[in-house]
């Protein structure tokens, strides 16, 4: 089976990183098959962060559709391509979903704006949850779990998108829902000036209230002893409350910095999971 060069690997997950971690404590003739997808993930979500120009995005994005379709027919070119061609093989993993990944980045290199809560929970499940399915499907977890693992993420997802606020802001792609805005009498320009500081941390804490919100839901729906080839997705959740956590702690300081976890706190947030220690569903 095509494999990833060691550049690639440590290019796609890098040792520390929460990616690593992930596929580190999941189970082992997975892991190479994992590594894959996320390498594949990777490439796509640096497009829009890589490349200012819309144009040139949406160019980058279409050869990667492209390659995605050569991969099918044994032609694809990109090394990382060549290897996750032989993982969908393998696990049968489906093509739609795949489709859909590219699909969300192309709305992220629109900028596409968001009206209600539902339009940011759709966003959150298109992006997390889809990614999800593909972890679970990689290691074999039936059907039965889908909602739960779907809705990990959109937690997930949420979490991330709470942590990366500042820095969305300033590269002009606000993905808040224009409702909870207008709850928070706020306007896309107004959210990095320090005279509005105060009504949007209230609003910060409505978007984590919702996150938890989320995390609760899908944890209440998880059997007491959730299956092996849930633990890359458990792994993903544990480490975003992890973080959730730690964002809550330091008050949402998501303008003037980013927050992450240490290497260490990720080693032994996953190494729990790994143990079969249940998330907790409250705090």
């Amino acid at each position: 089976m095509a494999g990833l060069s060691r550049e690639h690997i440590e290019r796609a997950v890098p040792l520390g990183s929460s990616s690593y971690y992930i596929i580190r404590f999941s189970p082992t003739p997975c892991r190479s098959d994992l590594t894959h997808l996320f390498a594949w993930r990777r490439e796509l979500t640096n497009i829009p962060l890589e490349c200012s120009d819309p144009g040139v995005a949406r160019t980058r994005l279409q050869w990667w559709r492209e390659e995605m379709k050569r991969s099918a027919n044994g032609n694809a070119q990109h090394p990382v391509a060549i290897a996750l061609s032989e993982t969908i093989k393998t696990h049968r993993l489906p093509e739609l979903l795949l489709q859909k990944i590219a699909d969300n980045i192309e709305n992220d290199i629109e900028k596409a704006s968001m009206a209600e809560w539902d339009d940011l929970h759709l966003y959150c499940l298109s992006h997390g949850g889809n990614f999800a399915e593909l972890l679970a499907h990689t290691t074999g977890c039936n059907e039965t779990f889908k909602t739960t693992i779907r809705q990990i993420g959109a937690y997930v997802t949420l979490v991330s998108l709470l942590r990366n606020l500042g820095a969305d802001l300033r590269r002009g792609h606000c993905l808040l829902p224009d409702s909870l805005l207008q709850q928070h009498r706020l306007r896309p320009e107004q959210l990095l000036q320090s005279k509005s500081r105060a009504r949007f941390q209230e609003m910060l804490q409505s978007l984590s209230d919702t996150a938890t919100r989320w995390r609760v839901e899908a944890l209440e729906s998880l059997p007491t002893q959730p299956p092996t080839g849930l633990r890359p997705v458990l792994n993903q959740l544990a480490l975003a409350q992890r973080l959730h956590a730690v964002l809550e702690t330091d008050g949402f300081n998501v303008v003037d910095g980013r927050t992450h976890l240490t290497p260490l706190q990720k080693l032994w947030t996953a190494w729990r999971v790994g143990t079969g220690k249940r998330l907790k569903v409250k705090g």
